[in-house]
């Protein structure tokens, strides 16, 4: 089929991002097994406190990357109790985000070992496109509040409730993405569907 000669230049792309994405993969579900007991052992431990020491030019960007803040300001303007509270929100935040884009790296890897094999309209890379859809709408509700709890911990440890509040919302953009990816994997289903039909009158 001509489709095939033509998704054959692209094996090479098509490899690279497999291997990318089973990386991504691999690398968030070490940050989950490492970050996720660590974080619940220090919200529910009352023993431990920290000092915040950190270089004058050091900045932490969040929110998006709307959001930087300089952290050798706010480690003199902050108590250790509230330094700590700031980390184990920061350390749920990662997991959030680890769990999230672990999830989608693991069924997209699939979605391009089926391409690099030649099959890209076999029926279980619509299965995973749904998937990688649902997690993407599942997870925005929990992105969108770990990021507003993590900012709701900074403004309030910074003494700005008067001029800031937070929102808590599911993340617009994944929602996005995610109803994109439903659509995208009902147009798979059909090519299944077709491929099927084709391979049958051979």
């Amino acid at each position: 089929m001509r489709s095939i000669e033509y998704l054959k230049k692209y094996i090479k792309l098509v490899k690279v991002l497999r291997i990318f994405s089973q990386a991504v993969y691999w690398l968030s579900a070490a940050t989950v097994a490492i970050l996720l007991p660590l974080a619940i052992y220090l919200s529910v431990s009352k023993n431990w406190s920290i000092g915040v020491s950190v270089p004058g030019n050091f900045r932490l960007g969040y929110m998006d990357g709307v959001i930087r803040y300089n952290l050798a300001l706010a480690a003199g303007a902050v108590n250790p109790e509230q330094a700590s509270a700031i980390i184990v929100r920061v350390l749920f935040s990662i997991v959030v985000f680890a769990a999230v884009y672990g999830a989608i790296s693991f069924f997209l890897s699939g979605v391009l070992k089926a391409i690099e094999n030649g099959e890209p309209f076999q029926s279980n890379n619509a299965r995973r496109i749904f998937s990688i859809g649902m997690v993407f709408l599942v997870g925005s509700f929990f992105v969108g509040t770990a990021q507003a709890s993590t900012a709701d911990a900074i403004i309030h440890a910074m003494g700005l409730t008067e001029v800031l509040t937070v929102n808590y919302s599911a993340n617009s953009i994944m929602i996005a993405a995610g109803l994109l990816m439903l659509i995208l994997s009902g147009i798979f289903r059909y090519g299944s569907y077709l491929q099927e039909e084709y391979d049958a009158t051979l």
